[in-house]
C-alpha cells in the first residue's frame, strides 16, 4: 500500500464493513475489469454473522488500491510466522474485521520490519489476539488512525500531538499507543519512498 490515498481507501471499506453497509461500490468497474465473485459478495456483509476469509481480505486490497498481496504469504502469517498477533479464525473459518486490520498493517510493517520486529510492535497495543477486551485500542480503530495520518510528509516525531488528539477522541490515548503509531507511518514512508524510486528506475531504463 504505497500511497496515503490507498491506505485511506482501504481503511473506509473496513469500517463500512463493520458498520454494515457493505463495500457499496467501492470495488467497481476498477480499470474497467470485472470485479471478483470473492469482492461482489461483500456488497451486503454482515460484520455480526460473517467473517472474511483470506482469499476476501486479499483480493480487496488488490482490487480497491492496486496492491499485490499473495494468499499464499497471508496463510503463512496465520498458520506459522505471526499467528500469535493475528490469532485464530473469529467467525468460524474466516477472520474478523479487527484481524483483517491487523494483516494490512503487518503487509505495510513488512517493508521496513521483520516478522518478528512487526510481532514485537503490534503485540504492544494489540495483546492476546483472541481477546479484544485487553486491547489499548481496537486494531481497526488504530488502522484508522494511521490511514488518517498517512499522509504527513514532515518529520514524524511533529505527528504526536495530532495522532494524541485522535486518539483523545476515541478515550484510547496511551503513550505507547502514539509511539506505535509513529513507527508505522515510518514503515509506509519508507514502503512509498521505495516504490517512487522503482517508478523513477524503471522511467530511466525505459528511455
Amino acid at each position: 500500500m504505497y500511497d496515503a490515498q490507498a491506505v485511506q481507501t482501504l481503511s473506509n471499506c473496513l469500517l463500512r464493513l463493520k458498520e454494515g453497509e457493505g463495500i457499496g461500490t467501492m470495488a467497481l468497474g476498477t480499470d474497467g475489469e470485472e470485479t471478483p465473485k470473492v469482492v461482489k459478495r461483500l456488497q451486503h456483509f454482515d460484520a455480526a454473522k460473517n467473517g472474511l476469509s483470506i482469499n476476501e481480505i486479499v483480493h480487496l486490497a488488490n482490487v480497491l488500491i492496486g496492491e499485490h498481496m499473495s494468499a499464499t504469504t497471508i496463510q503463512n502469517w496465520t498458520k506459522r510466522e505471526v499467528r500469535d498477533i493475528i490469532g485464530v479464525p473469529r467467525r468460524g473459518k474466516k477472520y474478523s474485521i479487527n484481524q483483517a486490520a491487523i494483516i494490512y498493517l503487518l503487509d505495510d510493517l513488512k517493508h521496513l520490519f521483520s516478522l518478528e520486529e512487526t510481532r514485537e510492535i503490534l503485540s504492544i497495543v494489540f495483546q492476546n489476539p483472541n481477546i479484544d477486551e485487553d486491547d489499548l485500542i481496537s486494531p481497526l480503530d488504530f488502522y484508522i488512525i494511521y490511514a488518517q495520518h498517512a499522509d504527513t510528509s514532515g518529520p514524524i516525531e511533529l505527528t504526536e500531538k495530532r495522532l494524541k488528539r485522535s486518539l483523545e477522541r476515541l478515550h484510547a490515548y496511551r503513550a505507547e499507543t502514539v509511539q506505535v503509531l509513529q513507527l508505522c507511518l515510518y514503515a509506509r514512508r519508507i514502503s512509498q519512498l521505495t516504490h517512487e524510486a522503482k517508478v523513477r528506475l524503471h522511467q530511466m531504463l525505459d528511455q
